[in-house]
């Protein structure tokens, strides 16, 4: 497989992804951070719809994070999607007040 022009950053991407494996809290979160490597490794979309169907299966996670591309905002076809990262801390005595 031929790389495209985000080849190099998505390299990066997989060599701190691997790093992060050693710091997951749960099996849920290994499977998903797993997923993402091959995803971004070798182009797989299924691996990347796999990396989604392990994240909405982390219930509760303390850190949520997300990356890819995930959203197809503006495209009417639905083929051209954003690349987006999030990171989020939970409050989880904040949470219980709402």
């Amino acid at each position: 497989m031929q790389g495209g022009e985000f080849s190099p950053y998505l390299a990066e991407t997989v060599h701190y992804l691997k790093k992060a494996l050693e710091h997951v809290a749960n099996e849920t979160q290994g499977k998903m951070l797993e997923k993402y490597i091959e995803s971004f490794s070798n182009g797989s979309t299924e691996a990347h719809k796999d990396s989604q169907r392990y994240w909405v299966k982390d219930l509760s996670p303390s850190i949520e994070t997300n990356i890819g591309w995930i959203e197809t905002y503006i495209d009417p076809e639905g083929f051209r999607a954003y690349w987006e990262g999030l990171v989020a801390i939970v409050d989880k005595e904040k949470s219980k007040k709402f």
